[in-house]
């Protein structure tokens, strides 16, 4: 099969997955919120649950540019007996740091939390800090399925590998739903720790079943494979605590901001978050393994290739996306999150949010699929640099907009789409991971197709919008949104069809017999 047409098959499971994953993860986020709205109590679990969400995001950011390049390494020496050695030395290494860690983190909670959020009441940072301490024992269970998670992905194991994000948030919601009147802000606390156990569970037995796993208690490892290893861990500790400042700081702020408003910054960039991870890690996940083994083999051509046409992929997925979220945020927002005590006053302002955390959408996922095929050349202090300079933009900007110009809440995802725009203006200019190379006149002529097609899905959405009769009940959002999106959708395709940029008459060999994704 064409390289293209496998990366573009395992593209649509890993997001077909991702979207159940994404989809899910929303509903948690509207699951607390239809219990908690915009409130004191609603800050309190997400500031509670700070420095854990940080760990487990690092987690799986790890796995995605580190683990599975390793295993992708030690596969192409044809030694399975290092294989499963490198296996074992992962999951010894993070079992027992990830165990330190949860000690450390529950006994210093408390200075943690109150460094977090010193706008807090007495109260507040009692409650925070008593969910925090039990918040950090998911970092262990969280750390062991990313290796497996890992581990599957590197042997081109899409589907379940991706899926158990899906099983890890329905565990959570059915806590949530079932447990909320018996313990309260306690039970979202549960429902995410039972999430990871189960997740654990899932992707331990298939692995054991699938190979099965030779495991072995070794805390030592040798050669380039897990010197790189070592390397990109330790650049992906130090990209996580500079992410972690910006986090904390942002956190501070929003926490003299009015009730509410770290929640609603917290729900939006959890979307973007979503919808990158959705749209783009999906097709950089895809393309990882194959881009690490055009490394480990130094095909300079097929990296090459293979990262333009990551990047082609992405943006065909990431493009209609971005103009339904700046054209329709309020009716998006409505959608998912209005009901029980989420009010039309919290939806005003989140909206206003998700908008402007949509307009870092597309450089938010350049920075991201840089950073896998960053990880797949192993140069991991090249990642350091171009994290560094994000987090230290994004932070002058977020003081800049909300301390000096005060422009309120909507200020953070300013300073974020400013860091971020400008991180990858200094990417480029650098060639960072041989972006000269990859942004040829192939991937220019395709972006300025990918262009004129969206202007003309955008112009079918102010047309639809301007002729429809704007909602009012959530059923009729869902009827709105789907016949808009819909009808943009095509529009966008339609254009990308008549201008060649997409190869309709190829789509049918995606799914011809041979081995599974």
């Amino acid at each position: 099969m064409n390289p293209k047409h496998q990366m573009l098959r395992s593209s649509i499971v890993v997001a077909f997955f991702n979207l159940l994953g994404g989809l899910s993860g929303i509903l948690v986020e509207t699951s607390i919120a239809a219990h908690l709205g915009l409130s004191k109590s609603s800050d309190t679990f997400y500031v509670a649950y700070t420095i854990p969400y940080i760990i487990t995001s690092l987690l799986a950011a790890t796995g995605l540019y580190s683990l599975v390049p390793f295993f992708a390494s030690l596969e192409s020496g044809g030694d399975e007996r290092e294989v499963w050695r490198g296996f074992s030395y992962v999951i010894n290494i993070l079992f027992v740091g990830l165990g330190a860690i949860a000690v450390v983190g529950a006994v210093a909670s408390p200075w943690i939390i109150h460094g977090i959020a010193p706008g807090f009441l007495r109260s507040q940072l009692d409650d925070a800090t008593q969910m925090s301490r039990w918040l950090f024992l998911i970092i262990i269970p969280a750390g062991i399925a990313e290796v497996l998670r890992s581990f599957l992905l590197s042997r081109h194991y899409f589907a379940l590998s991706t899926a158990t994000g899906f099983i890890r948030n329905l565990a959570t919601i059915l806590f949530i739903l079932l447990g909320f009147h018996r313990f309260g802000p306690y039970s979202m606390v549960l429902g995410y720790m039972a999430g990871h156990l189960l997740q654990l569970l899932v992707l331990g037995v298939y692995v054991q079943l699938s190979f099965p796993a030779r495991y072995s208690l070794t805390l030592t490892g040798s050669g380039e494979s897990f010197r790189n290893l070592r390397g990109a861990g330790t650049a992906q500790v130090a990209g996580a605590l500079g992410w972690q400042g910006v986090v904390v700081v942002e956190r501070i702020i929003a926490s003299f901001l009015p009730a509410g408003t770290l929640t609603a910054l917290n729900y939006g960039f959890k979307i973007l978050g979503t919808l990158a991870e959705l749209l783009g890690g999906s097709v950089g996940t895809a393309s990882l393994p194959g881009l690490s083994r055009a490394v480990a083999t130094k095909n300079h051509e097929e990296q090459r290739r293979t990262f333009r046409d990551t990047l082609e992929l992405s943006l065909l997925l990431l493009s209609p996306v971005a103009v339904f979220c700046l054209l329709l945020d309020h009716s998006i927002i409505h959608f998912v999150f209005q009901r029980g005590k989420f009010t039309s006053g919290a939806t005003d302002l989140m909206a206003m949010i998700f908008f402007y955390y949509s307009l870092a959408l597309l450089p938010f996922a350049f920075l991201r699929l840089l950073n896998f095929c960053l990880f797949a050349r192993r140069e991991p202090g090249v990642y350091f640099r171009l994290s560094m300079v994000q987090y230290s933009l994004i932070l002058v900007f977020d003081l800049l907009y909300v301390g000096v110009l005060r422009m309120g809440a909507k200020g953070i995802p300013l300073g974020f789409l400013t860091g971020s725009l400008l991180a990858c203006a200094w990417a480029i200019r650098r060639n960072l991971g041989g972006l000269n190379a990859t942004l040829d006149r192939v991937l220019g002529r395709f972006a300025g197709k990918n262009i004129t097609a969206v202007l003309l899905a955008a112009l079918s959405v102010f047309a639809l919008r301007a002729w429809m009769t704007p909602p009012v009940t959530t059923s009729q959002d869902f009827v709105y949104l789907c016949v808009i999106c819909g009808v943009g959708g095509s529009v966008y395709l339609a254009a990308m069809a008549i201008l060649r940029a997409l190869p309709v008459t190829q789509l049918a060999m995606l799914w011809p017999r041979g081995n599974g994704s």
